[in-house]
C-alpha cells in the first residue's frame, strides 16, 4: 500500500502524519549495525593486546644488562659529623689524617716523592677545619679566619665548615707526572660534595 492509497483508505489523513509514519526507523536493522561495529571494536582491542603481549614477551625474552653504579667514593670524618663525596676517579689515591683541629686530605705517593715527612709538606689536596663557632661568610671574613686560600663550605648553629686550600707547591717540581696527577685532582676539588646530620649541602 502506498500514500495514496493509505490516505484514500483511511480517509482525509493529513499527508505528513503518513510521511512521519514512513520515517520510523527499522530498530531491528540498528540493532544489527551496533552489534557489528561493538564486535569490530572489540576483535581490534583484542588483536592489539595479543600483538603488545608478544612484543613484551619478545623484549623479556632478551638478556637485560643492569649497569650497577659505582660505589661512591667517600670520606667520613666523624669527630665533626662531616661526610665527603669524592669524585670517583680519586680512589686509591688519597689518605687522611686529623691534625689538631685539622684534617688534612693529601696524595700519599705524591708525598713519598716529595721527600719530607712532616704533615705540613707534599701531596696535601686541602685542610677540613670545622670552626667552634656559627658564623656567616662575612663574619668569617672580619674574624681573619681568611688569611690563606678557602672555601666557606656551610655553617650550622653552633659551627662553620671550611676548606683550606694549600699555599705552596704541593707536588715536587722535578716529577712532571706528579704535577699532572695533582692539578687534575686539584681541579676536581671543586666537585666534592658535603653532607652533614644526613643532608647534602651545596
Amino acid at each position: 500500500m502506498n500514500k495514496k492509497q493509505l490516505s484514500e483508505h483511511i480517509g482525509n489523513m493529513d499527508d505528513r502524519l503518513v510521511e512521519q509514519a514512513e520515517k520510523i526507523p527499522n530498530y531491528r536493522q540498528l540493532h544489527h549495525r551496533q552489534t557489528t561495529r561493538r564486535f569490530i571494536t572489540a576483535a581490534a582491542a583484542f588483536a592489539l593486546m595479543v600483538c603488545s603481549f608478544s612484543a613484551g614477551a619478545l623484549a623479556f625474552a632478551r638478556e637485560t644488562v643492569v649497569e650497577v653504579p659505582v660505589e661512591q667514593e667517600t670520606i667520613t670524618l666523624e669527630e665533626i659529623n662531616l661526610t665527603l663525596i669524592l669524585p670517583d676517579d680519586w680512589k686509591g689515591k688519597y689518605s687522611v689524617e686529623k691534625n689538631g683541629q685539622n684534617y688534612i686530605v693529601y696524595h700519599p705517593r705524591i708525598r713519598e716523592g716529595y721527600g719530607t715527612e712532616t704533615a705540613f709538606d707534599g701531596g696535601i689536596l686541602f685542610y677540613i677545619v670545622c670552626h667552634e663557632e656559627s658564623m656567616m661568610p662575612e663574619q668569617f671574613v672580619e674574624n681573619g679566619y681568611d688569611l690563606v686560600g678557602y672555601r666557606y663550605l656551610f655553617s650550622t648553629s653552633d659551627k662553620t665548615y671550611i676548606l683550606y686550600y694549600p699555599s705552596d707547591v704541593q707536588w715536587n717540581p722535578e716529577n712532571p707526572e706528579q704535577e699532572t696527577e695533582y692539578l687534575g685532582m686539584e681541579e676536581e676539588i671543586e666537585d666534592i660534595k658535603f653532607i652533614v646530620d644526613n643532608i647534602l649541602v651545596d
